[in-house]
């Protein structure tokens, strides 16, 4: 049944692009269409809808290969070519009664345990010509870091950078305060929620007590808080040379590279932002115990992220901080963990009558895990979240090759990525390799 419903819906989709025309002017009262942007139905300040599909689809070839001690060498990973649906997105979005009450409603078909990625409704108190104020509540985005905000549909690389995968990039269950103010400059948001802020939380290792922790029940994007505390994120944004989200109310509107080519304006354009984590969890082991009476893990995370466009070419750049505690009785159970990640993309012009820009990019990656080392025995960040899952320092080196057709609405991306893992506690190095083909479609 959970099946049913999101393809159910993607089907009305699929049907609903193919009416008469390719694009057609929005009009009060009546349905319109635009390539790529969806199909939209405009009732004026009572009622919009918008209906926007997504397919993603992804083909992966790895190779792994070990080095350093015998164990690393006798059991490499397994090199794996594989075809993969990354995301078969339906979104639903719009404004009911009046424009100051806003929703989403996002299915993906990809997933049969969670298909429901957001559903919120956003209420805003406040609203003039120089800012917006207003609460939603809902499954949403964290809004902790600027990458994992932006759309998964806009990125200039295949994936995510490993980092913002690690200590970011997730959904949850709360309410958000969030605003814009200072003519589009300034953009905030506050918000408690029910699960941690990291995709990266997963755990391994024992604890100084002797119990074996396997990570953090409270993560994954429909999971309840287990106890009485909840998890708590602020950040903020601000673009001092002027709007650089196109007058949208929350950094969720990032779209990556530089995509002013029909404007004159192409001039130096940048934000710069900061958020702050506080996660109350539970450990999600040993199972014999119940979940409100298992150890508490507290922790603490900050991002500082900024991004420039001009002149076709844009720049990104994200830090990562965490640290997590094992709340137990003369334990000394912590982990100290880090990451970055700074990109480059250039846009190409157009040649001559063709359609297709061509788009370059290269990346730099760098996440250090706590790894075991002496004095912590449990991990609870499980490292990079590409090609491998090891512990330690992994750095990563990537560059891309982007084809797009119409915009990151319809692209294809060539990448390439050179992983390099220095596990200090088990004694080996491990190197591995990873080519990505990827096609994007949004109708």
């Amino acid at each position: 049944m959970s099946k049913s419903i999101p393809c159910g819906l993607m089907a009305f989709a699929a049907a609903a692009s193919l009416l008469p025309g390719q694009e057609s002017k929005p009009a009060v009262g009546g349905w319109s269409s635009k390539p790529g942007a969806g199909l939209k139905y405009d009732g004026g300040d009572a009622f919009s809808l918008t209906v926007l599909g997504r397919i993603q689809v992804h083909y992966t070839y790895s190779a792994n290969e070990s080095f350093g001690s015998a164990a690393a060498t006798a059991s490499p990973g397994a090199d794996t070519s594989s075809f993969n649906i990354r995301r078969a997105r339906l979104n639903l979005t719009g404004h009911v009664f009046d424009k100051n009450i806003t929703y989403a409603f996002i299915l993906d078909a990809v997933d049969a345990t969670s298909p429901i990625k957001r559903a919120w409704v956003q209420w805003n108190f406040a609203s003039s010509e120089t800012g917006k104020m207003g609460m939603r509540v809902g499954q949403a985005k964290t809004v902790f870091g600027l990458e994992s905000a932006g759309s998964s549909g806009s990125l200039w690389f295949v994936e995510r950078s490993s980092a913002s995968r690690a200590f970011s990039d997730v959904n949850s269950r709360g309410a958000w305060f969030n605003g814009v103010m200072g003519d589009n400059k300034l953009r905030w948001s506050a918000g408690a929620m029910n699960t941690e802020v990291a995709g990266g939380l997963g755990g391994a290792g024992t604890d100084s007590q002797g119990l074996s922790i396997t990570g953090s029940a409270e993560r994954g994007e429909e999971t309840a808080n287990s106890d009485n505390e909840l998890s708590y994120v602020i950040s903020a944004n601000f673009d001092p040379l002027g709007d650089f989200f196109d007058g949208k109310q929350t950094i969720e509107a990032f779209k990556q590279g530089d995509w002013r080519t029909d404007k004159e304006d192409t001039s130096l354009k940048g934000t710069v932002g900061v958020g702050v984590a506080i996660g109350n969890g539970k450990t999600d082991s040993p199972a014999a115990i119940p979940v409100g009476n298992r150890p508490d893990i507290e922790s603490t995370s900050l991002n500082f992220n900024t991004a420039w466009t001009v002149s076709k070419l844009y720049v990104l750049g994200e830090y990562f901080m965490r640290t997590d505690d094992l709340q137990r009785p003369a334990a000394t159970d912590e982990e100290e963990a880090m990451g970055y990640a700074v990109s480059v993309g250039y846009l190409l012009p157009k040649s001559g009558e063709s359609k297709v820009q061509w788009g370059v990019g290269v990346r730099y990656n760098y996440i250090e895990t706590d790894d075991g080392t002496p004095g912590s025995g449990v991990d609870f960040l499980t490292g990079a979240q590409g090609i491998g899952s090891d512990l330690g320092e992994v750095s990563e080196l990537s560059v891309v090759l982007n084809a797009f057709y119409h915009g990151h609405a319809c692209k294809t991306q060539i990448e390439y990525t050179m992983q390099d893992v220095d596990a200090e506690a088990a004694n080996f190095d491990r190197k591995n390799h990873l080519v990505r083909v990827a096609f994007q479609l949004d109708f």
